[in-house]
């Protein structure tokens, strides 16, 4: 039995004056990407910067849901990634289109109270998807390499990690924080996907990112006080949004492979970022913030429950030399330059294009 999806010509109405048609590149052979999770945060980003990019050749999206206002012509298939025989469907989709590289971002953007449904999303849907991967494969099929996004979270937040975390630092979060113990659980599909397969298989470890009022951090630093554990101030790595979408790309059409960490240069402590964020700090005790945020947790007034305390209190930041020497990338918003920049956004002055 198959899982049947649905195949969606999207197409943008501009009433601008048409553009003229933008040249391909001569020196590399334009790509054709699927793309999963196109409603989060950085899955948004990605369709808008993919659909501009010359060297897409075609973009497919796969979701449960369409995207509201695609840019350009695109491929849209509608799947559940938690759907009994889902790893049919998305095998049929990568075979019927022809798929060069996929990129994986069906994420949640911050925790959820349903653990076990985010599970099935984020675990069991990457490995119904890469079960798609390893089968085509094992047919000679078109599928060159994979790009997953994860997080420097995964590190965890603990007092004796180093001052940077470099790629091959052993992953120690996730203790009581199932948010973060799904995220280490996509880091081990990953190895085995490159194991099994032997395709070039990128791990993006994304720092606390900004650039999108949706996103864990932004919302964190939203409240006019934000909270903190009293007597730390940790220090912290920033990302602008469109910093992810590039490094995610050139990962895509480079063929990538290995584990590279993702962050703006810079570090500040935490108490500096809610000072240059507007907002006021509000330091209590680690016992007394650990008990609130769980009882508002509890309640589902809360954005993260207790466990998430760990990342106010210790330093998690990683090391981002690989990400230069190797896929040659440098981010080009600082941690200052990407806190003005989410500062502007939140007061409308500017819009972001990814």
């Amino acid at each position: 039995m198959l899982l049947r999806t649905t195949a969606v010509i999207v197409t943008a109405v501009n009433d601008e004056q048409p553009q003229l048609p933008r040249p391909r590149s001569r020196r590399r052979r334009a790509r054709v990407v699927a793309l999963t999770g196109v409603h989060g945060v950085a899955g948004a980003a990605l369709v808008r910067r993919l659909e501009a990019d010359d060297r897409t050749e075609r973009l497919i999206l796969i979701d449960r849901h369409a995207p509201a206002l695609p840019l350009r012509d695109t491929v849209f298939h509608r799947v559940d990634l938690t759907a009994t025989l889902a790893d049919v469907a998305l095998a049929e989709i990568l075979r019927r289109e022809r798929v060069d590289a996929v990129i994986h971002a069906a994420f949640h953007d911050a925790p959820r109270r349903n653990l076990e449904a985010a599970h099935e999303l984020e675990v069991l849907g990457t490995r119904a998807l890469f079960r798609a991967v390893a089968d085509d494969v094992r047919r000679d099929g078109t599928v060159g390499n994979v790009v997953v996004l994860g997080t420097t979270m995964s590190y965890g937040a603990l007092a004796d990690n180093p001052q940077y975390l470099e790629e091959d630092a052993p992953l120690r979060g996730g203790v009581a924080y199932p948010f973060i113990a799904d995220r280490l659980a996509i880091e081990r599909e990953v190895g085995a996907l490159r194991t099994r397969t032997g395709l070039p298989v990128a791990m993006m470890r994304l720092a606390p990112t900004v650039g999108d009022e949706r996103t864990l951090t932004a919302r964190l630093l939203a409240p006019a006080a934000v909270p903190a554990v009293l007597g730390t101030d940790p220090l912290t790595q920033l990302l602008d949004l469109d910093d992810l979408v590039e490094a995610v790309r050139l990962a895509a059409h480079g063929r990538a492979d290995g584990i590279f960490n993702v962050a703006g240069d810079g570090v500040l402590p935490l108490s500096t970022i809610i000072k240059l964020s507007g907002r006021l700090r509000a330091a209590v005790p680690e016992s007394a913030l650990r008990v609130g945020l769980h009882g508002l947790w509890v309640v589902g007034a809360g954005l993260v429950p207790g466990a998430h305390v760990a990342y106010l209190r210790e330093t998690f930041v990683a090391d981002t030399t690989r990400l230069v020497e190797v896929l040659g990338f440098r981010a080009r918003y600082s941690i200052g330059d990407a806190l003005a920049r989410h500062a502007a956004l939140r007061r409308g002055g500017m819009r972001f294009a990814a």
